[in-house]
């Protein structure tokens, strides 16, 4: 079957603290995983069943040998996963403090994934596929920004699904203001938009959910979806307004949660769910991600989050 979703952005190598509650200056021992918006996403769809690829750089390394064949074990598509020829595969430390939210280290200046550029990307494999889903931190620098622009405008253009985690990393740009134009023209191109309440209120330029989701709205998008942690999430725009309570959990690690809930998303729409639906399932996604120690490895199986919602029954 051809890959029916690609999701593009930062991949890279999550370095995760075995000791909790202890901050990375005084950390040990590190667990290695996969990591990056993006990759988290493909890898979390290519769990629940889905045809995933990943359009994405790393780098001539180890590490990016590491990356490619873990994502090809759980079934991802990395024909445009291409391997940089001069800079690093990217880092990510975290030191982990449950229930709280885990505190992150990027090494990322410069990095593959950011040097992605419009000659990687197969255009004919991806206007046949019925999602694009992009992390948009994919933006703060070229020749990767220019990509985004490519990818969307070409998906666009052949009928698919235009979906923008706005994803969020304020210390990966130099000049906020900039960046705010650099999403408004991306987000110009998206069907869907998720974000979490600090990227919502970035975005959509209020602090208030709703007023932020309707700016968002008018540049075009036909969903905002707000991602609100403990007290769940919220649906703007077509088959809303709509708000889920949260799923009550014991939390381990809160730094998948968005990545988990994005590819359940994603996996409900291509299932051609009622939005509702399509909450409830990305919620319990979720859910089951922050009580694990990674983001990648967290990632549920269908029948897992199956589980989770018969149980909330």
């Amino acid at each position: 079957m051809a890959t029916e979703i690609y999701t593009l952005g930062r991949l890279g190598v999550d370095l995760y603290a075995e000791e909790l509650h202890t901050p990375l200056s005084e950390v040990q021992r590190f667990r290695k995983y996969l990591g990056g918006s993006a990759a988290n996403t493909a890898f979390g769809l290519a769990r629940l069943g889905a045809k995933a690829g990943l359009i994405s750089r790393v780098g001539p390394d180890e590490f990016g040998v590491f990356l490619k064949a873990r994502l090809e074990k759980e079934g991802v598509d990395t024909s445009m996963v291409a391997v940089d020829p001069k800079y690093p595969t990217g880092l990510a430390f975290a030191a982990i403090f449950p229930p709280g939210d885990s505190k992150v280290l990027f090494y990322r200046k410069p990095c593959a994934d950011m040097q992605l550029c419009v000659d990687d990307i197969d255009f004919e494999k991806l206007c046949k596929a019925k999602i694009l889903s992009i992390a948009a931190t994919a933006l703060c620098e070229p020749p990767s920004r220019e990509a985004v622009f490519a990818a969307l405008e070409e998906h666009r253009r052949a009928g698919g699904i235009n979906v923008i985690d706005v994803d969020w990393r304020p210390t990966l740009w130099d000049d906020p203001a900039a960046a705010r134009v650099y999403y408004r023209l991306a987000l110009k191109m998206a069907d869907i938009i998720i974000a979490n309440e600090p990227e919502l209120e970035m975005a959509g330029e209020s602090s208030d959910p709703a007023t932020a989701a309707k700016n968002l709205l008018r540049l075009g998008a036909r969903q905002v979806v707000a991602k609100r942690g403990g007290q769940g999430v919220m649906l703007f725009g077509e088959g809303g307004p709509l708000a889920i309570p949260a799923v009550k959990v014991q939390v381990m690690n809160t730094l998948g949660a968005g990545d988990g809930f994005g590819a359940a998303y994603n996996y409900g729409l291509l299932q051609g769910w009622e939005p509702e639906r399509v909450l409830h399932f990305a919620n319990a996604a979720g859910a089951v991600v922050v009580t694990r120690h990674s983001c990648s490895e967290a990632m549920p199986t269908l029948a897992e989050v199956e589980e989770l919602l018969r149980a909330q029954e």
